[in-house]
């Protein structure tokens, strides 16, 4: 006879398997049971967001989208047709812009010193103007006290010099570079009965023994305040340039043109713009000319203290290196144009035609520009000659120093997107607003009427619940995602990828579902939880209104930790695609746009996901229930 089991063995196997399966089944039932008791909750959770889509699609089906020909060409619609962009000549447009010579940028820091004249009250109203006249028309701009061209005595105490500054202090910068300029810029008298006088290149310049003295001169308390405090407009530091009996010779010069990036009130650009970053500036979506950028650095000094240096290099001056001296003559002297009338008629036209010099001596002359034309064109030759010495040097500007853009291909422009940019967003949160109080509302109504802990005693566990309801709302927004993405790519994002819209609205909806339930492990009343989770979702999106285009890449990823942030920098990001009609793709979503990645939108609220999740989780473990554990 067989050994009999005895009592008390091993339990028989538990086919956990099938049993898990079954129960899903059941919670998904009840939960599919619950929906269908309030369909109308339910549909609104599905089409409340397709209908904010496709409001915004009506909406924009009442502006024109604006096509702009190929070449010189903005989004200006043309008189008659409001679809149709303006295409303009490069010269009659604005688009080609002229570099100012040197005379002119260092008249230009004279008027700003005289425009800014400071503790006047102690002044009369003719002194005033006798220092401001001075200042800006007469040359007397040196901070030099002892110079005989120095800011007059009684005018001192109220005037700050705008200056050009040169690092480091040495011989190549100060006894070769600056002597050889110092003799193609001297003073220049235009009027001597009105005492209309060009300032020297000598009277402009401030030295700095190091670029760590200079740094430190500008940073410290009481710069710019006073006659003894100048102002550095722009900085020419030399990094690498040749030393003892290398100076004289062709060697290899580096040097930077330092100027003020900083932003100025209401997002206006500095002396010149910031186009540095993390990362650097870039906008891969833009069709349109941009002018700003450009321009800015031809008008406003630095390319005319590029062109200095290079006409220096190209001349490259003789060299004593015993006496440590120059004479200014260049060594290459194929860099210096022959004297001739009409190759002088055309280097005098920078002169002419100089934007600093134009907007500046008017006011000496009458204030009629054409009365300035007069003047230039009745100069004696030698003053005409001390101004077309510099210009001589190569590079010479035969067709006057001029910048242009390149001309832009031929693309369709959607205004909407424009007007619409700073509203745009918060439209989308909105949508949301009703999906996560039913969320909440489920939730936490199954704590409160303790249909949890009913579900427990029989055997189910709390992680099977929560599972059932991620299962039952990943159905219910994968279905609203689906829609939506129909909706936008139909008419509010034509342009963009159909797939990664979609992926972009469904993990949104997630987030939103993760979330929810992180929030339903703080409450136990369905109305507040619900109240206070809109509140808080509502408000965590005006976080993303602490940022601008040049915040940094990591910090806008950063705060992408809040859903409703995330998603109104990839709804931003999406209404620059198609503004232009580019549209969003996967190949694009990794490029930045305005320091942002569309892709970095998606794969922050999949992380959210994860973490709303899991923080739910732990909480609903840690957080004592009103009823039961």
């Amino acid at each position: 006879m067989g050994d009999l089991a005895k009592p008390g063995g091993p339990p028989a196997q538990r086919h956990r398997g099938p049993a898990f399966v079954r129960t899903q089944r059941t919670l998904l039932s009840k939960n599919w049971l619950l929906k269908k008791r309030h369909w109308v909750a339910t549909v609104l959770e599905i089409v409340l967001p397709v209908l904010f889509i496709l409001l915004m699609t009506a909406l924009k089906s009442l502006t024109s989208d604006v096509t702009v020909p190929a070449g010189w060409s903005d989004t200006t619609a043309t008189a008659g047709d409001s679809s149709q962009g303006s295409s303009y000549s490069l010269v009659n447009s604005g688009y080609l812009v002229q570099e100012p010579t040197l005379w002119g940028l260092m008249l230009y820091l004279g008027l700003v010193s005289a425009s800014e004249l400071h503790d006047t009250d102690s002044l009369l109203s003719q002194d005033a103007t006798v220092c401001a006249y001075t200042v800006g028309y007469a040359g007397l701009v040196s901070a030099d006290a002892a110079s005989p061209y120095a800011v007059l005595p009684a005018c001192q105490p109220h005037v700050t010099p705008y200056k050009l500054a040169i690092a480091p202090d040495n011989d190549f910068t100060r006894a070769y570079f600056f002597e050889t300029v110092k003799q193609w810029y001297p003073r220049v008298t235009l009027n001597a009965s009105k005492q209309v006088t060009l300032p020297s290149f000598n009277d402009s310049v401030l030295f700095f023994d190091t670029e760590a003295d200079l740094e430190t001169y500008v940073t410290k308390v009481g710069y710019g305040k006073s006659y003894e405090t100048p102002i550095v407009y722009a900085a020419l530091v030399f990094d690498e340039y040749p030393e003892g009996d290398a100076i004289g010779t062709f060697q290899s010069i580096e040097y930077s043109v330092r100027m003020n990036s900083t932003v100025g009130k209401r997002g206006m650009p500095g002396a010149v713009p910031r186009t540095l970053g993390d990362p650097a500036f870039e906008s891969p979506f833009q069709r349109t000319i941009e002018q700003t950028y450009y321009s800015s650095y031809a008008l406003r000094g630095f390319m005319t203290l590029q062109t200095l240096v290079a006409r220096f290099v190209n001349c490259m001056p003789e060299w004593n290196a015993t006496t440590k001296s120059t004479t200014g003559k260049c060594q290459q002297p194929l860099s210096t144009a022959q004297t001739s009338n009409d190759t002088d008629a055309r280097l005098f036209r920078s002169v002419q035609s100089d934007v600093l010099l134009a907007d500046g001596l008017p006011m000496a002359f009458g204030g009629s520009a054409s009365a300035v034309q007069q003047q230039l064109m009745s100069l004696p030759s030698a003053t005409r000659e001390q101004l077309l010495k510099p210009l001589r040097q190569a590079p010479q500007p035969y067709f006057g120093t001029t910048v242009a853009p390149f001309p832009i291909e031929k693309f369709l422009s959607a205004p909407f997107y424009d007007q619409v940019s700073s509203v745009f967003p918060l439209v989308f949160i909105l949508a949301y607003l009703y999906a996560i109080s039913r969320v909440l509302v489920v939730l936490i109504q199954e704590k409160e009427t303790r249909s949890r802990e009913y579900l427990k005693i029989l055997g189910v566990s709390e992680n099977a619940i929560i599972l059932s309801w991620y299962l039952t709302y990943l159905a219910i927004f994968t279905l609203s995602a689906l829609l939506q993405a129909i909706a936008s790519t139909a008419g509010l994002f034509v342009n963009s990828d159909f797939v990664l819209i979609f992926i972009f609205f469904l993990l949104f909806s997630l987030s939103v579902l993760a979330f929810g339930f992180f929030m339903s492990t703080l409450f136990s009343r369905s109305r507040t939880g619900a109240f206070a989770g809109m509140v808080l979702f509502f408000f965590m999106y005006f976080v993303s209104s602490g940022f601008s285009s040049t915040s940094s890449i990591g910090s806008k990823t950063g705060a992408c930790l809040l859903p409703p942030v995330a998603l109104a920098f990839g709804v931003q990001s999406l209404a620059t695609a198609e503004s232009t009609g580019v549209g969003m793709s996967f190949g694009s979503a990794s490029l930045v746009v305005d320091n942002f990645k569309f892709g970095s939108a998606i794969g922050m609220l999949f992380l959210d996901l994860l973490l709303y999740t899991l923080a739910g989780l732990y909480l609903e473990r840690v957080i004592p229930c009103e009823y039961g554990t």
